[in-house]
């Protein structure tokens, strides 16, 4: 049995803390992937702020754009799937680490070129 006075304390319990900032080291693509409208979803950091830009190929307008310190990371990823070889390792370990599915596709779904920081548009 619960009773009023632990209800109370149940309703003050803090929950999970979901958000997320820049990483360690170098600007660069955290997450780059699509959503079902086959919108690109690129998630970087630059200037120690988490950028998330969604955009339709090579329209110079984004569709979507949100700057912060710090994002809720169930926020950042794309409803439909992540290009594995275009995301940031020590990122996604932390968004699995605040419980949040990375709906990775196969491995060499775009091409990226390792001496880029960046694999998407930014602003």
């Amino acid at each position: 049995m619960v009773t009023p006075d632990q209800i109370a304390h149940l309703n003050n319990v803090p929950g999970m803390d979901y958000t997320i900032g820049a990483m360690p080291g170098e600007d660069r693509t955290l997450l780059y992937g699509y959503t079902t409208e086959r919108k690109t979803w690129h998630v970087y950091q630059q200037d120690g702020l988490l950028h998330k830009v969604i955009y339709i190929g090579s329209n110079p307008d984004f569709e979507f754009t949100e700057v912060a310190e710090k994002i809720d990371a169930r926020h950042l990823v794309p409803n439909k799937r992540l290009y594995p070889e275009a995301c940031d390792f020590i990122f996604c370990w932390e968004l699995k680490r605040r419980d949040v599915d990375l709906p990775f596709t196969n491995f060499g779904g775009t091409k990226v070129d390792p001496n880029k920081l960046f694999h998407g548009r930014i602003m």
